[in-house]
């Protein structure tokens, strides 16, 4: 869903456009029980109504992804709308960003930058991001964890693109600059997170160390997270 509506809207082709449109609007019929599943399609509804407003099969999914991904028991002391951290946490607060842009939604974009400030908060550890790792994080829990996976920086890296692009507020492009600065090394031991050889992301920091192996998501994210600093000027 998220592929098929950046493509729609950036595919080179009208061809392409096409046939992700129709992709997507056939996708779109459907609903997931999954918070994660309905974020990543929101990311994508959002980016085709934000170019095509009157896209019927987009307006009608972003509404609903929103109350699936913001509902939970959120309360001051713990805004995130789930009991832990888990996976790809920055996805969720992007696809409120995005769909406050592309409804509107003003409570949709005030909730995702609430999200971010607090998930910035909690994933910092002296000036450096410490990701949640893949057995989560809950409250209370600020000791590093491992292993972090490097799809939560680029996660986190896009959603303060977006918030920086909404907002124009520099504090978010700290933000950026930190999830990038994770992958050269400014993570929780030091260890530089991709391959220059290769051009390869490892995929996942350890407690000592890192897993060696480069797998499509670690590297994509290194990408997408070097091409996000490099169109703000974080990488130059």
């Amino acid at each position: 869903m998220w592929g098929l509506g950046v493509a729609a809207v950036q595919a080179p082709t009208q061809a392409m456009r096409a046939s992700a449109l129709l992709g997507f609007r056939t996708a779109a019929r459907c609903r997931s029980p999954h918070r994660r599943a309905m974020a990543f399609a929101a990311l994508g509804a959002g980016e085709l109504l934000l170019d095509r407003p009157d896209e019927l099969s987009a307006r009608e999914l972003l509404p609903e992804a929103v109350a699936a991904i913001a509902g939970g028991d959120a309360n001051q002391d713990w805004p995130w709308p789930e009991p832990r951290l888990s996976y790809a946490n920055g996805s969720i607060v992007e696809a409120l960003l995005v769909a406050g842009a592309a409804l509107p939604d003003a409570a949709a974009h005030s909730r995702g930058l609430r999200l971010l400030k607090f998930l910035l908060d909690t994933e910092t550890r002296d000036e450096h991001l410490s990701l949640t790792a893949v057995t989560g994080r809950g409250r209370g829990e600020s000791a590093p964890c491992f292993d972090q996976q490097p799809i939560e920086a680029a996660a986190l890296a896009d959603a303060c693109a977006r918030a920086y692009d909404l907002t124009g507020d520099p504090q978010w492009l700290r933000g950026l600059r930190m999830a990038w600065a994770w992958f050269i090394g400014d993570n929780d031991n030091g260890t530089v997170m991709y391959d220059p050889a290769t051009g390869g992301g490892f995929d996942g920091l350890q407690r000592q160390g890192c897993n060696m192996n480069q797998g499509a998501e670690s590297t994509l994210a290194l990408l997408s997270t070097a091409q996000q600093a490099i169109r703000l000027g974080v990488l130059r």
